[in-house]
This record gives structure tokens, C-alpha cells and sequence, in this order.
């Protein structure tokens, strides 16, 4: 998507393409922040999910964290 709009809203004008790298690069740096953290806390509800659950991965408690978590 991102490249999506970078091609459709700043390619249209001379002076968007001038300060293009660096709002890409803002934009590019601020969503993998955003999906970083995501992740961390995604992988800490599971880690605290695992630990409620006897802290040992079954079968069965992968099928739950597979319906649950994604």
C-alpha cells in the first residue's frame, strides 16, 4: 500500500519529488515501529498464555494459540 501512494500522490508533482525520500523514509521507519511493537506484544500475550497454561507447548495449546493469536 505504501508504495501504492508513494507513486500516486507524490510522483503527480515536481516539487513532492524533491522531498520524497525523506517523508518515504519517515513514513517506512514510523510503520516498522509501529509492527515492531506489535510483534513484542503479541509475543508477550503468548508467552503469558503458555505460562497460564502449565508452561509446556502441546499440541493442543498450539491449536489455541493458533486460533487465538493470529
Amino acid at each position: 500500500m505504501l508504495a501504492v501512494l508513494s507513486h500516486t500522490l507524490f510522483s503527480t508533482t515536481p516539487a513532492a519529488t524533491e522531498s520524497e525520500p525523506g517523508f518515504l523514509s519517515l513514513v517506512s521507519r514510523i510503520v516498522q515501529a509501529v509492527h515492531a511493537e506489535r510483534m513484542r506484544r503479541r509475543d508477550e500475550q503468548i508467552g503469558a498464555f503458555i505460562e497460564a497454561h502449565g508452561a509446556r507447548i502441546t499440541d493442543d495449546l498450539e491449536r489455541q494459540i493458533g486460533s487465538f493469536f493470529c
